[in-house]
């Protein structure tokens, strides 16, 4: 999970704790800490759609941050032009 600090973030906006995000997904709290601090960490699928499931948001943005557009695609969409972006002379 590489944006540990929107795990955080998504999980005190809702106003939960460690302790209350760690019962709502059946984990431990010890696991919703390194889950938060250590971003070589890499939960299974099941933890992520648990961790979803319990923040209430798709488990593509505890994958990719804010925009669950994966990185691939928007590094390969960055340089592409878009209708209307016309250069004018």
């Amino acid at each position: 999970m590489p944006h540990t600090f929107y795990l955080r973030s998504l999980r005190e906006r809702r106003g939960f704790t460690q302790r209350v995000l760690a019962h709502k997904t059946g984990l431990s709290q010890d696991w919703i800490s390194r889950l938060e601090t250590k971003p070589q960490r890499r939960p299974s699928f099941d933890i992520v759609i648990a961790l979803a499931e319990a923040l209430g948001v798709d488990p593509r943005r505890l994958r990719f941050g804010p925009d669950p557009t994966p990185i691939r695609r928007r590094i390969k969409t960055a340089g592409t032009q878009q209708p209307g972006d016309e250069k004018t002379a």
